[in-house]
């Protein structure tokens, strides 16, 4: 006997009862595998079960009843938060959760919130398909948070960016017998990886910065099974020739386990996020599909989340939830230092009796520690004869000793900028960068070498208002164009057409400076690694684990001009950076600063050392 078809207003009637388990609904509901996207199953009326009127069946089993059941769904747990917190016998936290599919499959799962709610009071902001790009956007967290005073956010997200939306074969080699299973993984899909562990760095530091004392916990997921009729894992892998049930599982778990070790390294350098490890918890007969567990699978996860909460949750303690006062705010783990380097003349004794004195490099060098102290960094300031060479390599080196993943080591140098003899191979025009310290020049191979004495996933800031400075970090090439049509003025310093003095050595002052130090410019050459015949990148001779961001004055044809109160670089750095206000990524305030700069002095924005998609899409200097 068929079962009796239950109508549209009956099952209203259903959906606004809290006293009807979601159980019960869930017979109702059914998934559209066409309008489904990975990390959001499209949930739609049952013609099973639910008598739907032929006039509207496209209507109420296409987006818009799609939309409502995620909508009816939000709303039964939100009528279910307010009862419990305002329940004087519930004493426990209150949670804010924000995420994908795996804190709310609309009514067929019992996913992790669905779980977690049977103890504590959760505020669910998650949406089937919700994305950590469209958490951003929205911030719709933020306010909730704040406004019940909760002491625990949740955060579930980037599983539709491990699957490339759908198109992950596009990120897999073609099935190749002698290959292991993390040959087959392309370059690109680490780019994917990054960009969603960036994404989560966004969100942390938000949470960070407006709540510092609330506990965040996210997760990388937990390893899939693919299956041969598996729209966004199987198939994909299978269309690559990729067949092998083994080894399709193999690969799986690997995308998630680099997720997983990239996530569970951000999280470890914020004080207050808690990173919960979901892998090998759910059984392999506990998935519902290739992304989704099961409810005893979701049970499973759960209860690592519970765990979790126990220990870092503060109880409720008010009937709406009031923080607890006292508490001090966790304080960031991550270690943040600088070191502002500015000279306005050097030591005749080294120079061959050349001071080069500029105006302005000692403000630079205030003003840039002044951005240091504001943003929380410890800093050291060396000016003029304190900027020896024995001082700054002491500093960067002592820097590298102590700073760990996810710290950040920011140096700025004002200064002339200088050339001696290529000691390594590694120079087209046979010319080495430097910037001249005090007592002597700093090469770019010598930065180059304490950049590699970082740890991997330090994140370090250079920031260079010096001649020929677009890439001191590494090297340079050499300066063409008009570059060298400007005259000395009265003291014999490098001046344009209209006496404005530039940061640079003139090239026969450098001549002199080398032939009376030749044998202390030697000595430094053959400390520095020399380049293979076949193997002239820096990189693959001596690699840099961290990620060094060089935000410079000019470009390598290019001369850095002086100033009355800043060098014309920082000036404008300053203007842009407008005591903070300032609000974008460094790409953004790389192009704020050359729209305001002239013609003839363009900065240059570059990155050597590891890709770190989260350092990229930050704000300036941010810790």
């Amino acid at each position: 006997m068929a079962q009796k078809k239950i109508t549209i207003p009956e099952l209203n009637g259903k959906l606004t009862d809290l006293s009807v388990p979601e159980e019960e609904l869930a017979k109702y509901f059914t998934i559209s595998d066409d309008l489904s996207t990975p990390f959001s199953p499209a949930v739609t009326y049952d013609p099973k079960t639910v008598d739907i009127p032929k006039e509207r069946e496209a209507e109420l089993r296409g987006e818009a009843g799609i939309g409502f059941a995620n909508f009816v769904a939000r709303m039964r747990r939100r009528l279910a938060f307010e009862n419990r917190i305002g329940d004087s016998d519930y004493s426990g936290p209150i949670i804010v959760s924000e995420g994908d599919s795996w804190f709310q499959y609309p009514f067929i799962l019992k996913d992790v919130i669905d779980q977690l709610s049977k103890d504590y009071a959760i505020l669910s902001l998650g949406a089937a398909g919700d994305t950590l790009a469209n958490m951003i956007s929205e911030r719709e967290f933020l306010d909730p948070i704040g406004r019940y005073s909760a002491s625990v956010f949740l955060i579930s997200g980037g599983g539709n960016d491990l699957v490339a939306d759908g198109q992950l074969a596009g990120h897999l080699r073609e099935f190749d017998p002698d290959l292991n299973p993390a040959d087959y993984l392309l370059p690109s899909f680490d780019g994917l990886v990054a960009d969603a562990v960036g994404q989560y760095d966004k969100i942390f530091r938000m949470v960070e910065k407006a709540y510092p004392d609330v506990a965040v916990l996210c997760h990388g997921y937990d390893h899939p099974v693919p299956l041969a009729k598996g729209q966004w894992i199987g198939k994909p892998m299978i269309s690559r020739g990729i067949k092998d049930a083994k080894l399709q599982k193999a690969i799986a778990a690997l995308m998630i386990d680099r997720f997983n070790t990239k996530l569970a390294k951000l999280a470890g350098s914020f004080g207050q996020v808690n990173y919960v490890n979901c892998r090998t918890v759910v059984k392999d007969d506990r998935w519902h599909d290739e992304l989704h567990p099961v409810d005893a699978g979701y049970a499973d996860v759960a209860a690592k989340f519970r765990k979790v909460i126990k220990a870092v949750a503060k109880p409720k303690t008010g009937p709406r939830a009031k923080a607890a006062r006292g508490v001090p705010a966790a304080a960031p783990s991550r270690t943040a230092l600088s070191l502002h380097i500015g000279l306005n003349e050097v030591d005749p004794g080294h120079y061959s009796g050349w001071s080069g004195e500029l105006a302005a490099c000692e403000f630079d060098s205030e003003d840039m520690q002044a951005i240091a102290d504001s943003r929380g960094f410890k800093s050291k300031r060396l000016i003029t004869a304190e900027a020896t060479r024995k001082a700054v390599i002491g500093e960067i080196e002592a820097a590298a000793k102590k700073l760990k993943a996810g710290d950040i080591f920011f140096i700025s140098y004002s200064g002339h900028g200088g050339q001696v003899p290529d000691f390594n191979a590694d120079e087209d025009d046979q010319l080495d960068e430097t910037w001249c310290l005090y007592d002597g020049q700093m090469i770019d191979d010598e930065l180059y070498a304490l950049w590699a004495k970082f740890a991997a996933d330090v994140r370090v800031l250079v920031v260079s208002d010096s001649c020929h400075s677009g890439s001191v970090i590494k090297a340079a090439a050499e300066a063409t164009g008009d570059a060298f049509m400007h005259e000395l003025d009265e003291g014999g310093y490098l001046a344009d057409p209209a006496g404005n003095r530039i940061r640079a050595m003139p090239r026969r002052q450098a001549a002199k400076v080398y032939r009376k130090n030749a044998a202390f410019y030697q000595k430094i050459g053959k400390s520095i690694k020399r380049a293979d015949s076949s193997l002239l990148a820096k990189e693959l001779i001596q690699p840099v684990a961290a990620t060094v961001r060089l935000l410079s004055g000019c470009q390598d044809n290019q001369y850095s001009y002086d100033g009355f109160d800043n060098g014309q670089f920082t000036g404008t750095l300053l203007e842009i950076w407008n005591e903070g206000h300032f609000s974008g990524t460094y790409d953004d305030f790389h192009k704020a600063i050359c729209d305001r700069m002239p013609m003839n002095q363009t900065p240059n924005h570059w990155v050597v050392g590891q890709p770190d998609s989260a350092y990229d899409n930050q704000s300036p200097f941010e810790v």
